[in-house]
């Protein structure tokens, strides 16, 4: 009796099919890689554009209020530790809002900390008079450092304190640099912004005297 031999059966074994499942998943394991890698440096590149805009507006606006800082404007800087850390605050009284050009407001950029570690840096304004209320904006998080210095052209150094008046009609003369330094996911920004020269301070009104009055003290920081 004659036996037929059958053919052996077509397809994949268990092993190639396991084999090929491997490496469809180290292909797929690469395009994931690859795409995750293109997309974070996309972000990477988006924020750091953001970054850099944010610091070139920030110096474009420190530049202008610096050079048309009114002569009857008072700069006082404020510097103090917290926890470990120095919070400092520029305040300019007797200027015009930078949002809406309201005049006589106190501008304030000042540090605070937050929350999860770091510093902000803040700016509010305070309008006076009748509509009396204060905007608070935030130009910068999560910095490590952050802070405001002035040269005393007296001692010839820089300095993390600056007084002067706040009364109208006081003399006052003003710092000729001011500095701000930040320091940012391990990068340090560093603007000095020169400070247009009082020349027309104001002097305190009185009632006229005989003979000439005494000249105006400046008042020192």
């Amino acid at each position: 009796m004659k036996t037929h031999a059958h053919p052996p059966a077509s397809g994949f074994t268990l092993l190639e099919i396991v084999v090929v499942l491997a490496i469809v998943a180290l292909v797929l394991g690469a395009v994931y890689s690859l795409a995750s890698g293109t997309l974070t440096l996309a972000d990477d590149v988006q924020r750091a554009r953001r970054r850099d805009s944010r610091e070139q507006a920030f110096t474009t606006f420190c530049e202008r209020l610096m050079m048309e800082l009114p002569a009857t404007a008072a700069l006082n800087l404020k510097t103090t530790q917290e926890g470990g850390q120095y919070l400092s605050a520029l305040e300019l009284e007797h200027v015009p809002s930078p949002f809406d050009g309201t005049s006589d407001c106190k501008l304030t950029l000042f540090t605070e900390s937050m929350a999860g570690g770091g510093l902000r840096l803040m700016a509010s304004v305070e309008k006076k008079g009748k509509e009396k209320s204060e905007i608070r904006v935030m130009l910068f998080e999560d910095l490590s450092e952050c802070g405001w210095r002035v040269f005393d052209t007296g001692s010839e150094q820089w300095a993390t304190r600056w007084k002067e008046a706040i009364e109208e009609n006081v003399p006052r003369v003003h710092p000729r640099l001011i500095e701000w330094s930040a320091t940012q996911g391990g990068e340090k920004q560093r603007r000095v912004f020169w400070i247009a020269p009082n020349t027309s301070v104001g002097l305190v009104t009185v009632p006229p005297l005989t003979g000439a009055p005494p000249p105006a003290q400046a008042i020192p920081p």
